[in-house]
């Protein structure tokens, strides 16, 4: 028999230390996962004597170093999805958490996930908490994340509390992959036709009004009127490039003041059909990740806090806030909701079911499933519709470009005859 100490957190969140004697590590392992403990950290007795925490491994720089020359270094949903399922089957597993994280970190692919998780261990060493880890590194584990590895950590919910915020990442993930795919083929479109606008306005039509011109015969107003426009763009293209940059800029960096992002948020809500459909995508989000906190435990004037901010959308984070504040004041969740004005009345008599009935949390999944439904259906149909509006328009174009050339020709060719 081998002597193993451990760390561990029980249901209530009540950090454990002490010793188990077992064969072998996994079954050490086995027998605390069976008194219902979370394992944070587990060693041989002859590692505590020495005072010193298993070493973490470390990667080749070679493999470093081709990892970051195909790698981005900016985490997306996804990576963060598939780190949360893997951190929670090795927990749920009765791996420690500790060694969970070093064995996760070094199979990472992406390089700054791999570097957070990878400081995460050293923190933990250092005895810190898990929550404290994943707090250090704002840039990557936004304030949901962080405010549900501290309340799991706290309730002992930790693998739970991960697979929930797995699912959550890969529906978001998901959604958007979907999101993008669908919009792919328009956009292809729509840069196609750019790019042969601009070839025949600075190109190919400068020319035919040369030839035109050494005619001596006087134009159609139609083509005069195409020409002069085209002749102003080609004269003065450096001058609307310029201003087109300049108001570019001035307008994302005015979107990046609190006052310039809230009337950013509020015309985009504001735009018809656009507006309605942004709606509902944040209403998900907000939902879903609602739905997460309260099934975690979470207090609804905390949760609400936390996924005002979860919302990405300014206008419904006042929103939220405000609504956080009435329940604060004595008033029911779904009254509070009614009364902000702008969540929908759907939202409301299904928050009020869920209020009365107890179940909240499943409620709002099922909210949340019904919008990213209708966000997903409503994109496809537009993308769908934008494809021949497209062609549509580029027809007109070309129509117009056609009819302008011709014109003088068949004039030309009457003054002939």
């Amino acid at each position: 028999m081998v002597k193993f100490s451990y760390i561990a957190k029980n249901k209530e969140g009540q950090e454990i230390r002490s010793s188990i004697e077992a064969s072998t590590r996994l079954e050490a392992l086995e027998a605390l996962r069976k008194k219902g403990l979370t394992v944070v950290d587990l060693f041989g007795i002859e590692h505590e004597k020495a005072g010193a925490a298993p070493k973490t491994k470390k990667i080749k720089p070679e493999k470093k170093a081709k990892r970051k020359a195909f790698q981005s270094g900016k985490v997306k949903m996804g990576d963060l999805a598939i780190f949360c399922r893997q951190l929670a089957i090795s927990v749920n597993a009765g791996v420690p958490l500790r060694d969970a994280l070093d064995t996760i970190g070094q199979e990472l692919e992406q390089p700054a996930l791999q570097k957070a998780v990878l400081e995460m261990v050293a923190q933990l060493n250092d005895g810190k908490s898990f929550s404290q880890a994943v707090a250090s590194h704002p840039k990557i584990f936004n304030v949901m994340f962080c405010g549900l590895a501290k309340v799991a950590e706290e309730a002992g919910k930790l693998p739970e509390t991960l697979q929930q915020l797995a699912d959550y990442l890969e529906r978001t993930d998901k959604l958007q992959r979907r999101i993008k795919a669908m919009a792919a083929y328009p956009m292809f479109i729509g840069g196609f036709f750019i790019v042969v606008c601009l070839i025949m306005t600075l190109f190919i039509l400068p020319q035919f009004t040369d030839i035109f011109g050494g005619f001596g015969a006087e134009l159609p107003i139609f083509t005069t009127i195409v020409f002069s426009i085209n002749n102003f763009f080609v004269d003065h293209i450096i001058e609307i490039f310029a201003i087109v940059i300049v108001v570019t800029t001035v307008l994302v960096l005015y979107g990046r003041t609190p006052s310039g992002a809230y009337r950013k948020d509020k015309l985009k809500l504001a735009t018809p059909y656009v507006g309605d459909l942004a709606l509902k995508y944040v209403l998900a989000r907000f939902c879903r990740s609602l739905a997460i906190m309260v099934n975690s435990g979470v207090p609804i004037s905390i949760a609400l806090e936390i996924c005002a901010e979860a919302t990405g959308n300014r206008v419904l984070e006042r929103t939220v806030l405000d609504v956080r504040d009435r329940i604060l004041t004595g008033h029911g969740i779904a009254d509070s909701l009614a009364q902000s004005g702008v969540f929908p009345g759907l939202v409301v008599r299904m928050v009020s079911v869920g209020e009365d009935s107890g179940q909240l949390p499943e409620v709002l999944e099922k909210v949340a499933d019904l919008y990213e439904d209708q966000v997903e259906v409503s994109i496809m149909t537009t993308m769908a519709l934008f494809e021949p509006v497209i062609i549509c328009v580029f027809g007109a174009f070309v129509l117009v470009i056609v009819m302008a050339i011709y014109m003088p020709i068949f004039t030309v060719s009457s003054s002939v005859h």
